[in-house]
């Protein structure tokens, strides 16, 4: 196995372990809202659409659409992330998306919608609830974008 093998397979573990267990951690203890401070808190929520609760529906027809649709959109990045890994091209940036939305993933199969519960606010501002996982895939779009890697 090739040494940015090892470090694609670890990079793909840390960041699926984190994200399940902060979220095993958070289904656990969090049943209500936690503030930590005045501009972050704990919010325990199931979202069943996607980014930023976009197409969020009780309705399960949608919901199934919705993460079908996600589904495949994932298989296609981590297909394309192989492609360009047989050419030996970086793919930090597409491991980062994919391993963000499988386990997110994850969560619409066992729990029907996405475990979210990170809060920032001020004031009357709040940001949409999120995961860990969706920094991730926001972390990897934005090397995809920028095109930044480290040849290392």
């Amino acid at each position: 196995m090739k040494k940015k093998s090892i470090y694609y397979v670890y990079l793909m573990l840390v960041t699926l372990l984190l994200d399940r267990c902060t979220k095993y951690f958070v289904l656990k203890y969090v049943d209500k809202p936690v503030k930590i401070n005045s501009f972050f808190s704990l919010v325990l929520t199931f979202n069943r659409g996607f980014s930023w609760s976009m197409f969020h529906s009780p309705n399960n027809i949608i919901f199934c659409i919705v993460s079908s649709i996600i589904f495949f959109i994932t298989a296609c990045i981590a297909c394309y992330a192989y492609h360009l890994y047989k050419k030996e091209m970086p793919i930090i940036g597409e491991l980062l998306v994919t391993v963000g939305s499988i386990s997110n993933c994850i969560d619409r199969v066992l729990y029907g919608g996405v475990v979210d519960f990170l809060l920032f606010s001020y004031k009357n501002f709040a940001w949409p609830v999120f995961n860990c996982a969706d920094v991730f895939i926001v972390a990897g779009v934005l090397i995809i974008f920028f095109g930044h890697y480290d040849e290392a």
